[in-house]
């Protein structure tokens, strides 16, 4: 293996998201969103036990397909309603 294709390849991996980086992300996001601190935010609690409904879901995961930069479905806080269940899949 060349030294350029390890130096690539090692860029690559440190810029890959990983559950925790974007768990931290969904923390500051929905504490940023319903004006509270981020360590009154449980990453077990679900989406709607936070009140995000139907808009507030397109527009969380709008936001964070910009930040992930690749499209993330509306729909997809319903099969992963919780913090660290979307962190997880987002991350695989």
């Amino acid at each position: 293996m060349t030294q350029l294709f390890e130096d690539n390849k090692a860029s690559e991996q440190s810029e890959q998201f990983t559950s925790l980086k974007i768990s931290d992300w969904l923390v500051a996001y929905i504490s940023d969103l319903l004006e509270i601190e981020p360590e009154e935010v449980d990453v077990e609690t679900t989406f709607a036990r936070y009140g995000l409904d139907s808009s507030a879901a397109v527009i969380l995961t709008g936001d964070l397909g910009n930040w992930l930069e690749k499209e993330v479905e509306p729909t997809i806080m319903y099969d992963y309603p919780t913090i660290a269940k979307l962190a997880e899949y987002l991350a695989e």
